[in-house]
């Protein structure tokens, strides 16, 4: 194929082929689409070193003799950068939409975790039902290899069974009790009378459309108030359905650690990953690799938080600003973090009475041997931050709040060691018994799998409502994303609660700062139906643009 030297020496030809691609042919501002997956990736990388600008570029390197689009080229020149060069950042170039379904919520932390470069979705439990067994007649959740060989699997299952039965149970119980508690006549929705946006009762709809929407609006509120509390009972085992996009530099990265977990889960998920961006992005994810080193100081720091910290009984205080210490204690103190379970202040405390060389041998176990600038240090090293939050919350609470980006999160193992919320109206609706009981199952069920060895499998052991450690640190602006984000009408009671706490320790100790976070809204931080109001403004904007709200129940 010639070589042009501008645009205007191209074919008209192929600028009417080129207009499936580029949304402005000839202009300087476009949108690339429909592109083979590794020639848009290709074409962007070729910014950094061809004089020509993007189109020519495709043009003159990216098509064949008919002037139609050849992905081998993409891909060679991505085999080149990225591999041969070891341009990482084109990593970044391009991407992919990926679905995992049926995948434990607990899997589904780690995919998350990896923060930068992804962005998640997750089937919410807010929202969904998990009242229906599926096509064998089972309930969803992860029977895990490692425990079926065990021989523990009849009791793992004859204990998630009856968590499922006690929540199916619960949700129809707990609909009809926020009926009574909030019953048909208080709700309300936006409607426009007489060019105006007003609040109507159920009384003063005109149509069959008011009326739809005034019901989906009723029966969303009352059903997401129940599945906000019953979803108390569900495992951390229970299934799922996870979409991502992220960009080939996030996928190498999550491929990397799923290969290199100790969850046979996340290992064959991780394949099968693999195995599914090897049909679209395969030059972006060819440098993934597990990692042996990764589980190896697991171990070894394990090891070591339990000879340290074994005697000392945990604090379970909900939340706790930390004050900034000295930086190699809190370094030292953060690598120990994950791997007890007592708190970052009473870990500080006992690294600060250590000699020098007791904390440097901590922190070379954490680092370990590296073999290259990729053998990357565990987040501990990034400890240190402005504002550093110790928090006992449920798991429920901990998967909305881990997920925010900019900031560093590291959690303890789930266990039951920490206790159990029981919120008050499983009491109220006749199952509070039924729920200590199956607390206790759990309980013993994972005590059992620790002692077989299975101390990192024994977290599929736990309920949502189980309480677990975990730190955020953070500087000023992401809290002041966070905390006026999160304390939301919209947003479930426990979280908004607990980010109301973490506002208030921050103002106390920080008056100055409180200005950076004006917004935090404190309004009733224990209401169940807070989401009537909001519920109220979609079902206008739903009648305003003849949008059928139903689908969502």
């Amino acid at each position: 194929m010639p070589k042009y030297n501008s645009m205007n020496e191209v074919p008209g030809y192929i600028k009417e082929k080129l207009k499936k691609f580029i949304t402005n042919v000839g202009g300087e501002t476009f949108v690339i689409v429909g592109l083979p997956s590794e020639l848009t990736g290709g074409c962007l990388a070729r910014y950094s070193r061809a004089p020509t600008g993007m189109q020519l570029t495709l043009v003159n390197e990216f098509l064949d003799e008919n002037g139609d689009p050849s992905q081998q080229k993409g891909s060679e020149l991505m085999d080149r950068v990225l591999n041969a060069f070891g341009d990482e950042s084109v990593g970044e170039l391009e991407g992919a939409h990926v679905g995992i379904e049926n995948i434990s919520q607990l899997a589904t932390k780690g995919l998350e975790d990896r923060r930068i470069g992804g962005s998640p979705i997750e089937q919410s439990t807010r929202y969904v039902k998990y009242d229906v067994k599926d096509e064998q007649g089972r309930w969803r959740y992860l029977r895990p290899k490692e425990i079926i060989e065990s021989g523990l699997i009849e009791r793992f299952e004859k204990v998630n069974d009856r968590a499922f039965e006690i929540y199916s149970k619960g949700i129809k119980l707990l609909i009809d009790y926020f009926k009574k508690e909030f019953p048909r006549s208080k709700q309300t929705i936006d409607v426009i009378r007489d060019g105006k946006t007003v609040k109507v009762h159920e009384e003063e709809l005109k149509n069959e459309d008011e009326e739809n929407a005034f019901n989906n609006a009723y029966n969303f509120t009352v059903r997401c108030a129940a599945l906000d509390v019953g979803r108390c009972v569900l495992p951390s085992s229970t299934l799922t359905h996870l979409g991502i996009f992220g960009n080939g530099r996030f996928f190498t990265n999550v491929i990397n650690y799923l290969k290199s977990s100790e969850l046979l889960e996340e290992k064959e998920r991780g394949k099968d990953l693999e195995t599914e961006l090897n049909k679209v992005i395969p030059t972006f994810i060819k440098r993934n690799k597990a990692n042996p080193k990764i589980n190896e100081t697991n171990r070894r720091m394990r090891k070591l938080s339990y000879e340290l910290f074994s005697s000392i009984k945990p604090e379970d205080k909900r939340v706790t600003l930390i004050t900034r210490m000295d930086y190699f204690d809190t370094i030292v103190a953060t690598s120990l973090f994950p791997y007890t379970n007592i708190s970052l202040m009473q870990t500080l405390s006992e690294v600060q009475k250590m000699p020098v060389d007791k904390k440097l041998d901590i922190l070379n176990s954490y680092i370990g041997k590296r073999e290259s600038r990729r053998d990357r240090t565990g987040r501990s090293l990034e400890a240190n931050y402005p504002l550093t939050f110790d928090l006992v919350g449920c798991f429920a609470e901990y998967r909305d709040l881990e997920r925010h980006r900019m900031l560093t999160q590291q959690r303890q193992l789930l266990t039951p060691d920490l206790g159990f919320i029981m919120p008050p109206e499983m009491g109220i609706v006749g199952l509070e018994k039924e729920v200590e009981e199956l607390v206790e199952m759990m309980d013993d069920l994972n005590s059992d799998l620790r002692h077989a060895s299975l101390e990192i499998q024994a977290q599929y052991a736990t309920l949502f409502n189980h309480r677990l450690r975990f730190m955020l640190g953070m500087n000023l602006r992401e809290f002041q994303h966070l905390s006026e984000l999160r304390t939301q009408p919209a947003g479930h009671f426990s979280y908004r609660s607990m980010v109301m706490e973490m506002a208030d320790k921050v103002k106390a100790t920080y008056p100055w700062a409180s200005k950076a976070f004006e917004f935090v809204d404190y309004s009733d931080p224990n209401n169940k139906i807070s989401r009537a109001k909001e519920q109220s403004k979609i079902a206008g904007k739903n009648l305003a643009k003849g949008i059928e709200g139903g689908i969502d129940l």
